[in-house]
């Protein structure tokens, strides 16, 4: 049990090591967008940039987001049952909701992984020293590449994934025992 409960931690850590990291991202994609519309508004001199950099980061902020704030156990619920019950009533509630979470997030997974890997091997018509360069791009004239995008969508959902198997060994435990995994 003590290397479930390691693992365990370490996902868990994972997860609000990425939300707080998120924060910055939150703060650069504010800032981006911030001095695009300054730049447009004040100055009439609108970036090429600004708006496809700050729909990407959040993008990236969305899917990370989602692990850590299922370890707060935050995201919507109905509360006119749930509230009134023991935790360990509770804990059967959540292993049942849980089965579609778990359809939820392997679809998502699934989804994001289809869309990262053909996203992957695309071929973006641009050479790099005579050699192809694949991996979709932008279609706009700063064409970041959207696959390391993509790939994030795979990691962030992958994290919820784990996220969610945390929540189900502890609602297990505390389902048969009564008592709360620490």
């Amino acid at each position: 049990m003590n290397v479930i409960k390691k693992i365990m931690h370490a996902i868990e850590k994972t997860n609000l090591f990425m939300g707080k990291l998120m924060v910055m991202i939150l703060l650069l994609s504010v800032a981006s967008i911030t001095l695009e519309v300054t730049m447009r508004f004040v100055f009439n001199k609108p970036t090429n940039w600004g708006h496809e950099f700050m729909t990407l980061m959040f993008a990236i902020l969305y899917v990370f987001v989602a692990g850590y704030c299922h370890y707060h156990r935050a995201h919507v619920r109905v509360d006119i049952l749930y509230i009134n019950c023991t935790p360990r009533v509770r804990a059967w509630l959540d292993l049942f909701s849980g089965i579609f979470a778990y359809i939820f997030m392997l679809v998502l997974f699934w989804t994001s992984a289809k869309f990262y890997w053909s996203s992957q091997n695309m071929i973006s018509g641009d050479m790099f020293f005579g050699i192809p360069l694949t991996g979709e791009r932008s279609q706009t004239d700063w064409a970041p590449s959207y696959y390391p995008i993509k790939f994030m969508l795979v990691a962030g959902s992958l994290m919820l994934i784990l996220q969610q198997m945390c929540w189900t060994v502890r609602d297990i435990y505390m389902a048969y025992t009564g008592r709360a995994l620490k």
